[in-house]
């Protein structure tokens, strides 16, 4: 299996920045794994709202699809899955791997962030987009294989987003929302602050359900669960649950909601992985340096679900970025050029 780790350095509309993408990539098809897409008329109730907040991601979608010679319409069902659940199971024993992220204002005043990404190897793009629209701010982050979206990134304000799919039920009826991977894309490209990030990612209707963390270099940090019929905010202060006690200038987030007006939406889940990994992330806390190459913890990964497909690190303050292209104990930061 070829795995696609290539990075892309593209500047101009978004059309061409999508035609650019498509022309580079693999054939975007939906996988055997993925339940059937949606109807088109979902599909395009998603786009409509996808385009009430940032327009120029809708020709981006169109350029890509061009580019690889695919209906748009094809495309666009793919892009607006209609939920998380598997039509054939990858094979996976428990304890299923996840996300990791913490993002911290360190002893020396500067807003350091940190992020494993795993999940199943059979994820083979896995690309590194370095993109200056003429509409939208200009950013960095990595990208899988679903067209127009962005899993982890920073952009020339200094703020950070970052996705962890949450263990959660899905509501019987599903409605049209906005994607999972789209949404730091789009706060990454319209929002300069953290708060402008939650602001967004508190009035969309979501389509899945995920934790997003953010941060930005004024040092507020931010963990948004959202869930389809629901979205609470929480903010580094004070106890959490059974954590250990951390510093008012702390966060993290794993593949669980915490608040308790989410807890409800996972009910019977296995949450012991992601809650052991969330707890060492809060010991750490005090201590540091950046625990991202842990094993015992079962943050870096190397099996299944559980394997860590890459892995960044950030100064926000300092407007420093690199990122590990696969597990961090075995594969070099590579240091890379802040969005400007």
């Amino acid at each position: 299996m070829l795995v696609d780790y290539q990075t892309l350095d593209l500047t101009g509309s978004h059309y061409d920045l999508g035609f650019a993408q498509g022309a580079r990539t693999e054939r975007f098809e939906i996988p055997s794994w993925w339940p059937a897409p949606p109807e088109l008329a979902f599909a395009e109730a998603c786009a409509q709202q996808i385009a009430e907040i940032h327009p120029p991601l809708i020709d981006e979608l169109q350029g890509y699809a061009d580019s690889q010679r695919l209906p748009y319409e094809e495309l666009l069902r793919g892009v607006c899955r209609r939920t998380m659940r598997l039509r054939a199971r990858i094979p996976a024993v428990y304890p299923e791997g996840g996300c990791s992220s913490f993002a911290m204002i360190d002893a020396d005043g500067h807003v350091r962030v940190g992020r494993n990404y795993d999940f199943h190897p059979v994820q083979r793009v896995r690309q590194r987009l370095r993109l200056k629209p003429d509409r939208g701010r200009p950013s960095v982050g990595m990208r899988g294989s679903v067209p127009g979206g962005r899993y982890d990134g920073v952009n020339d304000a200094g703020l950070f987003i970052c996705l962890h799919v949450a263990l959660s039920d899905e509501p019987e009826e599903i409605r049209p929302g906005i994607p999972f991977h789209l949404l730091p894309r789009l706060g990454l490209e319209t929002c300069a602050t953290a708060r402008e990030a939650v602001d967004l990612l508190t009035r969309v209707r979501h389509l899945h359900p995920f934790n997003y963390l953010i941060a930005d270099a004024r040092g507020e940090m931010f963990v948004v669960e959202a869930h389809p019929g629901r979205v609470r905010v929480l903010e580094p202060v004070g106890q959490v649950g059974n954590l250990p006690h951390p510093p008012h200038n702390f966060i993290a987030a794993t593949n669980h909601f915490r608040h308790p007006e989410m807890t409800f939406f996972q009910r019977g889940r296995k949450l012991t992985h992601s809650q052991n990994r969330l707890a060492f992330l809060y010991r750490q806390a005090k201590r540091h340096p950046s625990p991202l190459t842990d094993h015992a913890s079962n943050l870096c990964g190397h099996a299944g679900g559980h394997t860590t497909l890459w892995s960044l690190t950030a100064d926000l303050t300092a407007r420093t970025l690199a990122y590990a292209s696969g597990a961090p104990c075995v594969t070099a930061y590579e240091q890379v050029p802040w969005p400007d």
